[in-house]
Formats: C-alpha cells, sequence, structure tokens
C-alpha cells in the first residue's frame, strides 16, 4: 500500500516576517551607526595628530632654509580662516632688516603663499579648520580666548631663527632704513598648543593636547598630553 504524501505540509521552511526584517534592518542599522562614528573619530584624531607632526616638521625646515638660502626665516602662523583653516609658513626674510613684514599675503585673505612669490614662503602647511590654537602661542603673544582661532591680522604668531640657528623674537615694527630691527634672543622654548573643537567641547573626548615647542637652539619638539 502506497503511503499518499500529496497533501503533505513541508515544515522547516518558513520566511521571514515582518517584525524580524524590520528587528534585522534595526540592527545593521545601529551596527552601521556606531561604525561610522567610531571612524570619524579615528579621522579627527588622526588629523590631530598630523598638524601636530606638520608643524613640528615646518619648524625644522625654517632652520633649513636659512641655512640653505643664507637669509634669516621666520616660523609663521597666520589667521584662521572659516571653513578653511589656519595656515602656517616658512617664509625668508628677503631685505634683511629682521622684520616679517614682506609680502606674504598681497591680497589680504589670510592664506599664506597662495598669492606670495615662492621665493618668499617656500614651505607652507594647513592646520585644518577642526584643529584649535590655544593661546600659549609662540613667542608670547596671546589669542582672543583660551581655544580661540586667531583671526585678527595676517600674523598670529611669528619666531625668528637667525644666522646661528638661534630662536629670536623679531621686532614688531619695521626700521626707517638703512637701519636694522633689533630681535631679542629667545630665553625658552616658544610653543603653541594644538587640540581639536569636538575635544575641547566635550563631543570627542578624551581631551588630548599637543604642545609644539622650539627651543633658543631652533630644535623643534612635539609632546602629547595624555
Amino acid at each position: 500500500m502506497r503511503a499518499n504524501h500529496s497533501g503533505h505540509t513541508r515544515k522547516g521552511r518558513r520566511g521571514f516576517s515582518i517584525v524580524e526584517l524590520v528587528i534585522a534592518i534595526a540592527v545593521l542599522g545601529i551596527m552601521f551607526a556606531i561604525g561610522i562614528t567610531t571612524v570619524g573619530d579615528t579621522i579627527r584624531r588622526q588629523r590631530l595628530n598630523s598638524a601636530a607632526e606638520e608643524l613640528k616638521t615646518l619648524a625644522g625646515r625654517t632652520l633649513t632654509t636659512m641655512q640653505q638660502e643664507n637669509q634669516m626665516t621666520f616660523l609663521v602662523i597666520g589667521k584662521y580662516v572659516a571653513g578653511v583653516g589656519t595656515d602656517a609658513a616658512v617664509v625668508i626674510d628677503a631685505n634683511g632688516n629682521n622684520v616679517c613684514d614682506e609680502a606674504i599675503d598681497p591680497n589680504n585673505d589670510g592664506l599664506l603663499r597662495d598669492d606670495a612669490p615662492r621665493n618668499l614662503v617656500p614651505w607652507r602647511m594647513r592646520i585644518p579648520a577642526d584643529v584649535a590654537l590655544s593661546n600659549v602661542a609662540l613667542n608670547g603673544q596671546v589669542f582672543n580666548t583660551q581655544w580661540a582661532r586667531p583671526a585678527s591680522g595676517t600674523i598670529s604668531a611669528v619666531i625668528q631663527c637667525d644666522f646661528m640657528g638661534r630662536a629670536m623674537i623679531p621686532a614688531t615694527t619695521a626700521p626707517t632704513p638703512p637701519a636694522t630691527a633689533i630681535s631679542a634672543p629667545a630665553t625658552g622654548p616658544a610653543t603653541v598648543q594644538l587640540s581639536h573643537e569636538d575635544m575641547i567641547s566635550g563631543a570627542l573626548t578624551p581631551l588630548v593636547t599637543y604642545t609644539v615647542s622650539v627651543t633658543p637652539l631652533f630644535k623643534a619638539s612635539v609632546r602629547r598630553v595624555p
């Protein structure tokens, strides 16, 4: 006698219900959002680290440029430009008056070297717009508040490297020709601190600061806290 299987209901082959699909999609969405946030945080931390290391490298180029060109040079931090960032540059003292008064920003847009002669500004870096500078600025100049971006004038901070490779505090005003302005030797490390704006606001933790220092013998270093 044959068993009739034609009316047999196949069990164990059941599709996902709408509720299960919704839950699965929601879980995947949460995992994706967490992944995106983690990647974004990593990118912001890396951008801050890179800015500090680039600024240290730029300080080293100030010294080597002075040696190669046989002209006094300046390490310059410009003003903050909204949506763009803050430029830092190596500037050559082409007229030899010890004053950083060359046309490094002819159109006064706050961006160094974009419209200046390359023989005056051979090196430049751009500190990203989301990286803030502290008021512990080069040569004792201060910004408006602790983490305010330098926004006034073309130059926010400047330190000079002389023919002996020493860090100098340059004169703030140009002398009457043919006189030469007198620069004061740096008596201690000139420093500038960098951090991320989201760390300062608490949106990204922990608060990490990088201190880039230039010693009186114009040797640059970078230190991270914590």
